[in-house]
């Protein structure tokens, strides 16, 4: 390890540990702090908190192969349809890589603590003794309750959110919505702690890093928020929270300008806003605008839930109401989700042209491909929006109802070369996929995309069409395609008049090597492809990835 590394590791840990031993040895509102943890937490922690975290941590580093390997399995662990039972139960434990981890599990270490102190080990209220049942069993409660709520929740965030899902942020959400009815104003505090902790976390794992400038492919960061999922979980939070005050006979009237405000900055700074639909191939819209009409409307709703002393509605107490506010949205989002799950299930989703297969896995290209899932559903003559497509690498499985873009055209061209992580429980395989093509002068790019198993035969899966420069040599203008793994240049006359006839066309030659096309002369130096006619050189074409 680098010891300037190792240093700033140390560093940090050496800062908050002599922080905290000053800040507490200052008086006695620290060990107050402590008591007032310790009154309600059993032995002043999180314990259901902390065991979640380490079973989500464990399921990540080894199921999915964060542990050892450089790439995370994800795609078995994805919630695809409700005809797959392994990706609805894992996909709310599952990551797509450490950062979407490391994000979801600071986060509900911190809200998860709050809503682990509200719910508290030990029984609430006068005259109920501690041990006096399994059910006011204070380790029972830290160590089993807990967990057991929390997978309850993350399997509903799973079957009633629309579309594919992955990560514990539906759960995290839930913990959000159950602080703000108890604590609002702590609740707004935590947005804070969980930046923090977020960098302390980062800044131990990455002490120092160091980038440069270059391009990136790949999806804004807004189109991988699953907001349907983390609406779900809020609102599932909130109204956990609600019964709980009720079972408890006590009385969830919190003061609307706290909890108000603390809704709403909680939903914009949780990005609540971010709704997201897809506009052709590799192409996202956000609706910012609309989006933060939702973030007001689901704070006033919040707040109006956890604060109504008086039910407007005649027959109807302020709980009834309260309770319909918090349960129809959730059931309606239910009602949603169900048919677009169980209509990916239907659809064919064989991956087009030539693929690679791994075990019922199936890796293929396509260009402009309309993606199966977002198949409209038919309702009544309403007019329903075009499913998206996709231009990339595609995977399939039948049986796992599984149809994703795995990368994007743009990134698989910019890296030249991905690897697709495909597997199941106890077992993985990777399939390496490559692009390789020549960019034609003042033209687009000509390429072939290979795929090669392991232990298996490198398979071409698709082949562009050809890319013409706009260079004119000897009368001729020239294009490149490619053509059984190999590319070749091909020759058209720009006119009849023209004096000297060209072949139609030639193979590339191999990289420092030349041939004739001819009175023209070739030369491929590896980057470029140059054209010789008279002692004048010209490049024509120029290779991907160089």
């Amino acid at each position: 390890m680098d010891p300037l590394i190792l240093g700033a590791r140390v560093a940090v840990i050496l800062a908050g540990l002599v922080a905290a031993s000053v800040v507490y040895s200052m008086g006695a509102s620290a060990r107050e702090f402590a008591n007032r943890l310790r009154s309600r937490l059993l032995f002043g922690l999180p314990l259901g908190t902390l065991l979640t975290i380490l079973l989500v941590a464990g399921f990540f580093l080894f199921v999915q192969g964060g542990w050892g390997h450089r790439r995370v399995l994800t795609l078995p662990f994805t919630s695809w349809s409700l005809r797959y039972p392994l990706g609805m139960a894992t996909a709310p434990l599952a990551h797509q890589n450490v950062g979407h981890l490391i994000g979801n599990l600071t986060g509900f270490l911190v809200f998860g603590t709050i809503a682990e102190y509200a719910m508290s080990h030990f029984p609430v209220g006068r005259g109920n003794a501690a041990f006096g049942s399994l059910r006011r069993n204070p380790y029972l409660r830290a160590i089993l309750f807990v967990p057991v709520v929390v997978f309850g929740v993350a399997l509903v965030t799973s079957l009633f959110a629309w579309g594919p899902i992955i990560g514990f942020s539906g759960v995290g959400f839930a913990a959000v919505g159950f602080a703000l009815v108890y604590f609002p104003v702590l609740t707004v505090v935590g947005l804070v702690a969980r930046e923090f902790l977020d960098t302390v976390v980062w800044a131990l794992r990455d002490p120092i890093v160091t980038a440069s400038a270059g391009t990136s492919y790949g999806s804004p960061w807004w189109a991988n928020i699953a907001i349907q999922a983390h609406l779900l979980g809020l609102l599932l939070g909130v109204g956990l929270g609600l019964a709980l005050q009720w079972r408890r006979a006590e009385t969830p009237g919190i003061n609307p300008w706290r909890l108000f405000p603390a809704s709403l900055l909680m939903g914009s700074s949780m990005t609540l806003w971010a709704v997201w639909w897809y506009q052709g191939s590799s192409s996202y819209q956000l609706f910012r605008g609309p989006g933060v009409v939702i973030v007001v409307g689901v704070a006033l709703l919040v707040t109006i839930a956890g604060s109504l002393h008086e039910s407007p509605i005649a027959d109807l107490s302020a709980r009834q109401v309260s309770l319909g506010l918090v349960v129809f949205p959730i059931l309606l989002m239910g009602v949603i989700a169900m048919p677009i799950n169980l209509t990916a299930s239907t659809t064919e989703l064989g991956a087009p042209g030539a693929t690679v297969s791994v075990d019922g896995y199936e890796i293929g290209y396509g260009d402009e491909v309309v993606d199966p899932r977002f198949d409209p559903i038919n309702i009544s003559d309403l007019e329903t929006p075009s499913p998206p497509t996709a231009t990339g690498v595609i995977v399939t499985n039948e049986k796992r109802h599984l149809w994703t873009e795995a990368v994007p055209a743009g990134r698989l061209q910019n890296a030249g070369q991905s690897t697709i992580t495909v597997g199941g429980l106890g077992w993985r395989e990777e399939v390496t996929v490559t692009r390789t093509g020549w960019r034609a002068a003042g033209g687009g790019s000509a390429f072939s995309v290979t795929a090669k198993p392991p232990d298996g035969a490198k398979t071409a899966l698709f082949e562009s069409e050809q890319a013409q420069a706009n260079t004119v040599v000897n009368g001729h203008e020239l294009s490149i395609e490619p053509s059984n793994e190999t590319f070749v240049i091909e020759a058209t006359a720009t006119n009849s008049s023209t004096v000297a006839s060209l072949p139609d066309q030639v193979t590339v030659p191999s990289p420092s090597n030349e041939t004739t096309l001819g009175t023209l002369t070739i030369v491929n130096n590896e980057s470029v492809i140059w054209v010789e006619q008279n002692e004048t050189w010209v490049p024509v074409f120029e290779r991907e990835n160089r």
